[in-house]
C-alpha cells in the first residue's frame, strides 16, 4: 500500500507540473519569438522588449501576494494566478492595439508572479529540508518541458495560423487549471493572524515600523537577502542573451519560427537535464554548493560566446552552455531559500521572485538594445558582470540553513 501521504505529494507534484508548464511556457514565449510578435502586434522588436519589461515589473506585487499567501494560504493564491495569466493571455490574443496588448501582458506578469514562489512555499511545507532540491527539482522539470514541449507548440502554431494562436492556446489552458487547484488540500498558513487587531493611527513612524517589520527576515537575515539578491544577478544574466536569442539567430543564421522552436526544445532538453541532476544530486552535496557550481559555469559560457558566434551550430552551442548551468544554480538556489526563513517562507520566496523579475525587467529591457548596438560580445560581457557578482556572494555572504 502506498502511503496517503506520498499519494497526496506526487498528485501536487504532478498537478505543480502540469500547470507550471503552462505558465512558464507562457514566460518563455517572447524569448525566441520576440521579433515576430513584435511583427503582429505592429512594433519593432525593441519596444515588445520594453512591454514584456513592463510585465517583469509586476513581480514587485510579489512579496505582497507572498504575505497574504502566508496569513490566508498559498493555495488560493496560486489559483488567483493561475487566473490572472490566463485571462491576460486571451486578451493579449484577442487585442487589435497594442495598449490593450501591452495592458494584457501586463496582468499575465501579476499572475506569474503570484503563482510561481507560492506553489514552491506550497510544496516546501510537504517536504522536509533534505528532500526539498528533490522537490523543487522534479516541479522545475516544468521549465524544461516548456521549451520541449510549450515553445515547439508555439512555433508550430505561429507557422499555421498566426502569433495569436499560442496566447489564446495557452490561456485557455490555465483558466482550466486554476479550476483545477481546486481539488488540492488546503494549505498551510505561515504566518498566522492574531485573533484581535488594534487600530493604529497612521503615521511615518508606524509606517517605518511597518517596513522594517516586512523586510526583516529574522535572526539570518543577511545570507536570506544574498539568497534572494543572487536570483535577481542571475535572472538579469540569462535574459539579456535569451531575450534577444531569437532575433540574433534568425537575423544572423536567418532561421524562421519552426527552425527556432525547434532550437527551444534543445534547449528545453538542456533545461531537463539540469533540473533532473539538481533533483538526484542537490540534496547530498549541499544546495549552497550546487548554487557555486552553477554561477561559475555561467560565467564560464558568457567568456566562451562570443568566440562561438561564427556559425550555426557553436553559436547555439554558446547559448546552451551559460543555459544549463543558470538552470543548475537557479534550482538549486529555490532549494536554498526554503531554509533561509522557513516561519516567512512565502514572503521570501515571494521577494526571491520579485528580485529576479526585477532582473528579468531589466534583461528584457537592454538585451535587445545592446545587442543591436554591440552585438553578441555585448551581450557576453554585459551578462558576465552580474554572474561573478552572484558568484561572490553566495561565497561570502549566503549561508546553508537547514
Amino acid at each position: 500500500m502506498i502511503d496517503k501521504t506520498v499519494k497526496r505529494v506526487a498528485y501536487l507534484l504532478i498537478l505543480g507540473i502540469s500547470a507550471k508548464l503552462l505558465i512558464d511556457s507562457t514566460i518563455q514565449l517572447f524569448n525566441p519569438f520576440l521579433t515576430m510578435i513584435a511583427a503582429g502586434v505592429g512594433v519593432s522588436a525593441v519596444t515588445m522588449g520594453a512591454i514584456v519589461s513592463l510585465r517583469g515589473i509586476m513581480g514587485l506585487s510579489s512579496p505582497l501576494m507572498g504575505v497574504m499567501a502566508d496569513r490566508i494560504g498559498y493555495k488560493k493564491i496560486m489559483q488567483g494566478g493561475l487566473f490572472l495569466t490566463g485571462i491576460g493571455m486571451i486578451v493579449a490574443g484577442l487585442s487589435h492595439n497594442v495598449l490593450l496588448f501591452s495592458a494584457a501582458v501586463v496582468i499575465t506578469g501579476i499572475g506569474q508572479a503570484g503563482y510561481t514562489p507560492n506553489l514552491h512555499a506550497y510544496l516546501s511545507t510537504k517536504l522536509s529540508y533534505n528532500k526539498r532540491a528533490m522537490g523543487i527539482g522534479i516541479i522545475e522539470y516544468s521549465w524544461a518541458l516548456a521549451g520541449i514541449l510549450g515553445l515547439f507548440l508555439a512555433g508550430y502554431l505561429i507557422e499555421e495560423f498566426s502569433w495569436r494562436a499560442p496566447f489564446l492556446f495557452f490561456g485557455t489552458l490555465l483558466v482550466i487549471m486554476a479550476v483545477l487547484y481546486q481539488t488540492l488540500p488546503v494549505s498551510k498558513k505561515g504566518i498566522q493572524k492574531t485573533t484581535s487587531v488594534q487600530k493604529e493611527t497612521v503615521t511615518f513612524e508606524s509606517l517605518k515600523k511597518q517596513a522594517d517589520t516586512f523586510f526583516h527576515l529574522g535572526p539570518h537575515a543577511g545570507s536570506a537577502w544574498g539568497t534572494i539578491i543572487i536570483q535577481g544577478l542571475n535572472m538579469f544574466a540569462i535574459m539579456h542573451v535569451m531575450i534577444i536569442h531569437g532575433g540574433w539567430l534568425s537575423s544572423e543564421y536567418g532561421l524562421d519560427s519552426i527552425k527556432l522552436g525547434k532550437i527551444a526544445f534543445l534547449f528545453g532538453l538542456g533545461d531537463l537535464f539540469s533540473s533532473v541532476l539538481v533533483s538526484i544530486i542537490t540534496d547530498r552535496i549541499g544546495k549552497r554548493k550546487s548554487v557555486l557550481i552553477g554561477v561559475v559555469g555561467m560565467s564560464l559560457g558568457f567568456v566562451i560566446m562570443p568566440f562561438l558566434n561564427v556559425s550555426l551550430y557553436p553559436a547555439i552551442i554558446s547559448i546552451l552552455i551559460p543555459r544549463l548551468f543558470f538552470e543548475f544554480a537557479t534550482v538549486s538556489n529555490l532549494a536554498l531559500l526554503t531554509g533561509q526563513a522557513p516561519s516567512q517562507r512565502g514572503k521570501v520566496m515571494s521577494l526571491s521572485t520579485a528580485v529576479g523579475l526585477v532582473g528579468i525587467t531589466t534583461a528584457t529591457a537592454l538585451g535587445p538594445i545592446n545587442y543591436y548596438q554591440w552585438g553578441v560580445t555585448g551581450l557576453a560581457v554585459i551578462s558576465f558582470i552580474p554572474a561573478v557578482v552572484s558568484f561572490f556572494i553566495t561565497l561570502s555572504v549566503v549561508q546553508e540553513r537547514k
